[in-house]
């Protein structure tokens, strides 16, 4: 083999390892790590959420922005179908949440805990997909890529033989395989990715998640520190009773912002 044919294909495999994850798992576990340390920072911060659904050929879009009142979440709309509620619309929508800020203000201990609890609990349900992402698939380097400027690791996920889902939402996982991509500099999740490779049985024989159903998570920096959700999608093959059903649902999230200074400034807008 001539000399420098011999070093092409050396730098050629040089480079291959280069871009190739040492320890997966043991970056995969870093992740998750940073990922419920996010999760767990995101209650600290306001934002901008839209939610769009498609179903039966139909699409509408809703906008709110979510504020952290007293321990639980509320949404005020700011747009329906991408079109800015009427100034009229946006006062009353103003005044709401300063009614509710009074509400909440005058509660008894007693009922300002229940409140919160029950976002507790909303919010758990929510985060069971993140926390069992990785404890339900076993992953493989595959080589890097550049995310939007961001060099990361990716992962092919596939199911884990012996995972046992600990509730109904997480079984929805062990039917799936995915991947993963992890920023190189800093070990936060970029994007994540699943597709359900078989049905899935979540009430029995009586609703199913079927293949092609799919979830996509992509996430920014909001601080030095934390990574928050910029995009989440899922679409939902479901049957139920025998009786098919086809939904999408994107939601989009922007301009987090510290809890207490986003409903300050709310709470200073002009009548």
């Amino acid at each position: 083999m001539p000399p420098s044919y011999s070093a092409a294909v050396a730098l050629l495999f040089a480079s291959i390892r280069a871009t190739t994850a040492e320890n997966p798992q043991e970056i995969v576990e870093q992740a998750a790590a940073k990922m419920q340390a996010d999760w767990a920072a995101a209650p600290g911060f306001a934002f901008v959420q839209r939610d769009v659904t498609t179903a039966k050929g139909v699409t509408t879009s809703r906008t709110h922005q979510v504020f952290m009142i007293a321990g639980s979440d509320y949404y005020m709309p700011i747009a329906i179908d991408d079109k800015p509620l009427a100034e009229d619309q946006r006062k009353q929508e103003l005044q709401r949440l300063r009614q509710e800020v009074e509400r909440r203000q005058k509660e008894t201990p007693e009922q300002a805990a229940r409140r919160s609890a029950q976002y507790r609990k909303i919010r758990d349900q929510n985060g069971v997909l993140l926390r069992e992402f990785t404890q339900a698939l076993d992953f493989t380097a595959a080589v890097e890529e550049t995310v939007d400027g961001r060099i990361a690791y990716v992962f092919d996920a596939h199911p884990r033989a012996n995972y046992h889902p600990p509730n109904r939402t997480a079984k929805i996982l062990s039917g799936m395989q995915g991947r993963l991509w992890i920023d190189k500099e800093t070990c936060h999740w970029l994007k994540a990715e699943a597709e359900a490779l078989k049905p899935v049985s979540v009430f029995g024989i009586f609703a199913r998640i079927s293949p092609g159903t799919r979830m996509e998570l992509e996430m920014t920096p909001v601080t030095d520190s934390f990574w928050f959700a910029s995009r989440f999608v899922l679409q939902l093959k479901l049957s139920v009773l025998w009786h098919k059903t086809v939904k999408t649902e994107e939601t989009t999230y922007r301009d987090y912002r510290p809890a207490a200074d986003a409903l300050r400034q709310a709470l200073a807008e002009p009548d």
